[in-house]
């Protein structure tokens, strides 16, 4: 891999803000680029299956062994946890998810975490990167189905189309980006959307209805699993959530320990404790982190 400079499209802020993107600040830069072989590409594409498949593993462990350890260590309450059980019994389906990887000296990724909840950075690795792509270097290829697998994963997971509501905290910019960014994924696999804010779902009698009335029979949302279950009749309500309550387990950071206890040997497997390594440098992150708050 390597990290090249290159010189800034003059009116890149007016293309990714067209395309939607107009929560980039500082975030988005395009000075420099970063260049894959078509080895490393391959190496990250095996790296990210087999990551999922020992969180799978992972999951199934904690969920269907050790539902006391879901609610010491991962701070699950009971009644959430057999919630749980039965959305992993039933095979309900996710849509998406992020690993984030390191790579070591050797060209080795290795997992720092799985944003397995509520992970962003949609919009702007699949379209707007393609469409830098396709401007600075059309004649070059970039590893890039994101758009198409979201599209191909809404007909998946519903096959019966219909209507999906997308709840999220509209006074995030980026949040109501990714909704409709998503939301547009969906319709262009044939389902009618709307897009709404979290506190607008309206709980009556066990099930959630939108302003209009409507009953809100499958929704995705980009709101967070255990901010959810501070209120467990809204976990608990009979409806179709996108991502499924037990990706609840997998975004918790605690499944990191159990990881390595599983599967040490993994070349993809970091070292982690449930409690302080008794000597050498380690990083120290809360259960429930996002965004890297309270990481130190």
């Amino acid at each position: 891999m390597k990290r090249i400079p290159v010189t800034p499209r003059s009116d890149y802020r007016e293309k990714i803000e067209a395309l939607g993107f107009d929560f980039h600040g500082d975030y988005w830069r395009e000075e420099a680029y970063y260049r894959f072989t078509a080895e490393e590409t391959a190496c990250l594409e095996e790296a990210t299956n087999e990551a999922y498949r020992l969180y799978c593993e992972a999951a199934q462990f904690i969920i269907e062994d050790n539902p006391e350890f879901m609610e010491r260590a991962l701070n699950i309450p009971k009644e959430i946890g057999e919630r749980i059980r039965a959305s992993w019994d039933a095979d309900e389906l996710s849509l998406y998810g992020r690993f984030d990887f390191i790579l070591a000296k050797d060209g080795t990724p290795k997992i720092l975490e799985f944003n397995a909840d509520t992970p962003t950075s949609l919009l702007e690795a699949s379209v707007i990167q393609w469409q830098w792509k396709e401007d600075v270097f059309p004649e070059c290829d970039q590893f890039n189905g994101i758009h198409e697998g979201l599209v191909q994963s809404w007909k998946d997971i519903f096959p019966k189309k219909g209507e999906i509501h997308f709840a999220g905290a509209l006074e995030n910019n980026e949040d109501t980006g990714t909704l409709q960014y998503l939301a547009s994924t969906a319709m262009e696999a044939g389902f009618s959307t709307r897009v709404l804010d979290m506190q607008a779902l309206d709980l009556q009698n066990g099930r959630f209805f939108d302003p209009a009335g409507e009953l809100v029979n499958r929704c995705f949302k980009l709101y967070p699993w255990e901010w959810m279950d501070e209120s467990p009749d809204g976990c608990l309500a009979e409806m179709e959530w996108l991502e499924p309550i037990w990706k609840l387990v997998m975004s918790n950071k605690a499944i990191l320990a159990t990881l390595y206890e599983l599967f040490p040997d993994s070349p993809y497997v970091l070292p982690c404790y449930l409690s302080r390594p008794r000597s050498g440098l380690f990083c120290k992150k809360p259960v429930f982190s996002r965004e890297g708050h309270n990481v130190s």
